[in-house]
């Protein structure tokens, strides 16, 4: 009978944790909104985008001489996008840990920690930052001063440990680290004119028109290889020496 009664026990236990079912879910969740904190989710890895500068290039001015490469620019008028980019995260000021009765928690100086989420301990706000335990948390402070329990995250909440921590050293601090970085778009409007070399006697250019919908628009221009007014876009210029490696010109008119 009491091998029956065992067997019997054995399988509704089973059934009640059998594959992904918990019929004490919902008492786990009351459970952990009694005794946790509830997590707001920060995504602390994530780069956002600073600013965007809209920014003119001009290479050229009017009565001074100027001396290009063949393949370089002798006239540019060009319009384009930059974006500027950057990612916060933070670095302790030094090695350090968060000691306790039992295991310390390791702070590396040369990690960097992404802030996961914050709680609002006390009517305090705490960011919560990766620790060396899986599935724990360190809280952090505005000011950077680690908190002396560390919690553990359970569906959406923290569970604080009763085990008291001590940052070690005393003046181990977290300190807000960004790292920049931007990305240049490709010229929405305007024009380059670059230097050719000579060919056949002429002189040859290679005309980009950057006004176009497709992103730019490519011409090959030549002009007679002896002195005189060049107009390109409505820009003159005259060229005072020119070989097949290099040109000297001056912008007379603009």
């Amino acid at each position: 009978m009491k091998k029956w009664c065992l067997l019997l026990c054995g399988l509704v236990s089973g059934c009640i944790n059998a594959g992904n079912w918990n019929l004490f879910s919902e008492r786990n969740d009351l459970f952990y909104a009694i005794n946790g904190y509830p997590i707001k989710k920060i995504d602390g890895d994530a780069v956002r985008l600073d600013k965007v500068e809209k920014i003119e290039e001009i290479n050229f001015k009017p009565n001074q001489a100027q001396t290009v490469a063949k393949g370089e620019s002798v006239l540019t008028n060009k319009t384009y996008i930059k974006e500027y980019y950057v990612k916060e995260f933070f670095k302790p000021n030094k090695n350090g840990a968060l000691n306790s009765s039992s295991m310390p928690v390791v702070i590396k100086a040369d990690k960097q920690y992404h802030v996961t989420g914050s709680i609002n301990l006390d009517g305090k706000i705490y960011m919560l930052l990766p620790s060396e335990l899986e599935g724990y948390r360190m809280l952090m402070a505005e000011d950077g001063s680690l908190y002396g329990r560390i919690g553990q995250v359970k569906d959406d909440h923290l569970i604080l440990i009763d085990t008291e921590f001590f940052p070690y050293p005393a003046d181990l601090k977290m300190q807000k680290m960004t790292a920049a970085y931007s990305e240049q778009s490709e010229s929405i409007t305007g024009y380059d004119v670059r230097y050719d070399g000579i060919k056949l006697d002429r002189i040859w250019f290679t005309y980009m028109d950057y006004s176009q919908p497709q992103g730019g628009d490519f011409q090959n221009l030549s002009f007679p290889n002896k002195s005189g007014l060049i107009n390109i876009n409505n820009i003159g210029f005259r060229v005072l020496k020119a070989d097949n490696g290099k040109i000297t010109y001056m912008v007379l008119t603009n």
